[in-house]
């Protein structure tokens, strides 16, 4: 693991600990675990998006070298590059939906029917 993402969780892990103290409820233990759920769907959702557009631009890059040394099937190359960043999308989408579905159902408290 690299030095930046080391020091990227070292200064997240004190957080942790401001964490509002358990009643006798337990509501403090259900704020701090859909805290971590939120935090959690954001990376999910940052890490989709940057998966998706690195693996985009992979793709237009190898398009372009592909028309740039046989201009002759840029018409192929270009149609099954489109169809290739519509899965690529789509996938990022999915992430999204999970994500959401995550944040805003319930799932984890019963509400949601499971």
């Amino acid at each position: 693991m690299s030095r930046k993402a080391l020091a990227l969780i070292a200064s997240l892990l004190p957080a942790l600990g401001f964490a509002a103290e358990t009643g006798a409820d337990g509501s403090g233990d259900k704020a701090l675990f859909f805290g971590l759920v939120a935090l959690a769907s954001g990376l999910a959702i940052g890490l989709a998006g940057l998966g998706a557009g690195i693996g985009m631009g992979n793709a237009v890059r190898g398009t372009q070298e592909g028309i740039a040394r046989n201009p002759n099937v840029g018409g192929r190359l270009q149609t099954i590059m489109f169809i290739g960043l519509a899965f690529i999308e789509t996938i990022a989408l999915y992430a999204l939906f999970v994500v959401i579905v995550f944040v805003f159902t319930g799932i984890f408290t019963g509400k949601a029917g499971f």
